[in-house]
């Protein structure tokens, strides 16, 4: 919990349903808005799709991808036929209070078949 009050519970879920997949700068900016949320690190599974200490140059190519390319690119594995989801990790600081860590719930994505 952080200075907006929100508190997250092990059960809870962000659910991220924008009709279309998004890109990692539109997915970034999503919890920058609705959650008042700076994301520093994005995980799926063991890979990192984003960090804040990525160099510049390879954060410059990732920002207009859409998220499941990034995970299908960095994983180097296509994803399932089966698959309208992928979970995702998040690190995340509050807006208002840039040096602290907030504990936030998975990311549940839905990247297919809106």
């Amino acid at each position: 919990m952080g200075k907006t009050g929100t508190e997250w519970t092990l059960w809870d879920r962000f659910e991220v349903n924008a009709g279309k997949d998004l890109t990692l700068k539109e997915f970034i900016d999503f919890f920058k808005t609705k959650h008042k949320l700076e994301v520093t690190m994005i995980s799926s599974g063991v890979s990192i799709i984003y960090s804040f200490f990525t160099a510049k140059k390879k954060l410059e190519e990732r920002m207009p991808m859409p998220m499941s390319k990034l995970v299908a690119e960095i994983s180097k594995s296509d994803l399932p036929a089966s698959s309208n989801y992928l979970t995702f990790e998040l690190c995340c600081t509050e807006i208002d209070d840039d040096d602290e860590d907030v504990e936030v719930p998975p990311v549940k994505y839905r990247w297919r078949n809106f």
